[in-house]
């Protein structure tokens, strides 16, 4: 026989089997899949949802114990016992964290779903059984397994096209350079030059897009500190932006305490972050103008500025400096130049090392200042 339960402002009829209707009223609210289990796996209630992501029809999921699947295994495809699933552990008075589980539907489907199950207490405090929620995630995991393997299938193109990029450059660079010898005809030499120049350019090039590979976890560059001065860092940095301050008529400004200051650091690594910023400056500021770069040491740490009084930038485009494959527009009649990686490399070569990069502009127009920090000098005494 029903009898009533009373809560304040309304009051809902006990079912014979001790669970107030309010909860099935409740959970048909619910757009997830939602059911109730009484203490022993009956399923007392449960919604339209629960009934289609459990591929039942209404009148076979009465028979059911703990839910409507016809089985559950975890992650790697083990069967778990129905009697150890979070519904079962719910109703036995525990509160278990959201499960990922695979779920065999019983039309045959396989889905992964998250099953958020809680104990459920009469007025006297005694279980009655366990409310659960369903997350059908299948979806979701799909969708970011195509992404991974998106992700996988692009780094090894990179590292493939990279590679085979790189295979002719030494040759091409050692010609250049015999063309170079001191009897050799000026035209021939001066070509030659060129030649050198835009092999190097397309070397760091390459670089970059073996770096591009790596994307992802640029924190994680790899890095080989060895004791190093800040001249050796400035000869590195510095030759890689030569050929486009010459060909811009620009000049780079240098600004150094103490050139032959012990530093601790991976210079080809801090010259290619460096390099990159330079090239970035050369890039945004108009042909004959200065680039100033600023390099001194504060207690244990290596400061480097790089300042420009070229085109700037926007407000809101400041956070996504370092996004990979931005490529924003340069200096007037510029277009964007490589493949939009210099500062995200940047960034990851200051956070391997420890640091940091910042970059500020007062707007279009008014210039652009990057800022590195590195913790990489080496006490003098």
């Amino acid at each position: 026989m029903n009898t009533t339960h009373h809560s304040p402002g309304r009051s809902f009829a006990r079912l014979d089997n001790g669970w107030p209707d309010s909860y099935a009223w409740a959970i048909e609210q619910m757009p997830c899949p939602a059911y109730c289990c009484a203490h022993d796996g009956a399923v007392i209630h449960r919604n339209a949802a629960a009934t289609r992501i459990w591929g039942e029809t209404q009148t076979s999921v009465a028979a059911s114990r703990w839910d409507g699947f016809a089985a559950l295994r975890d992650l790697d495809g083990s069967i778990i016992d129905k009697d150890a699933s979070p519904a079962a552990q719910a109703a036995a008075g525990e509160h278990p964290a959201p499960t990922e589980l695979l779920a065999l539907c019983q039309d045959g489907q396989l889905r992964r779903v998250v099953i958020h199950a809680k104990p459920v207490f009469d007025a006297a405090g005694a279980i009655m059984g366990a409310l659960c929620c369903l997350t059908d995630v299948s979806e979701k995991r799909r969708l970011q397994e195509r992404v991974q393997d998106a992700a996988s299938a692009r780094e090894d193109f990179l590292t493939m096209l990279a590679h085979e990029l790189r295979n002719p450059l030494a040759p091409i660079m050692n010609v250049a350079g015999c063309l170079q010898r001191p009897n050799a005809d000026p035209a021939v030499a001066r070509m030659a030059a060129v030649v050198q120049r835009q092999t190097r350019q397309l070397a760091r090039f390459i670089t970059d897009l073996l770096d591009a590979s790596r994307v992802d976890c640029l924190c994680e560059l790899p890095v080989a500190p060895r004791t190093c001065t800040k001249d050796d860092i400035l000869t590195l940095a510095l030759d890689a932006v030569e050929p486009e301050v010459r060909a811009r008529r620009q000049r780079v400004v240098v600004e150094v305490d103490d050139p032959g200051a012990g530093l601790c650091c991976d210079p080809e690594r801090v010259a290619q972050a460096l390099g990159n910023v330079l090239c970035n400056a050369s890039a945004f500021t108009p042909d004959g103008e200065e680039i100033c770069l600023r390099m001194e040491v504060e207690g244990d740490s290596l400061h480097v500025e790089v300042a420009d009084r070229g085109a700037g930038i926007a407000p809101e485009d400041l956070p996504h400096v370092f996004d990979p494959f931005e490529r924003r527009a340069v200096a007037p009649g510029r277009a964007p130049v490589g493949a939009g990686l210099g500062l995200t490399i940047a960034k990851g070569v200051c956070e391997a090392h420890g640091g940091s990069i910042q970059v500020c502009s007062p707007g279009l127009g008014q210039g652009t200042t990057v800022s590195l920090a590195l913790p990489v000098a080496v006490d003098s005494a």
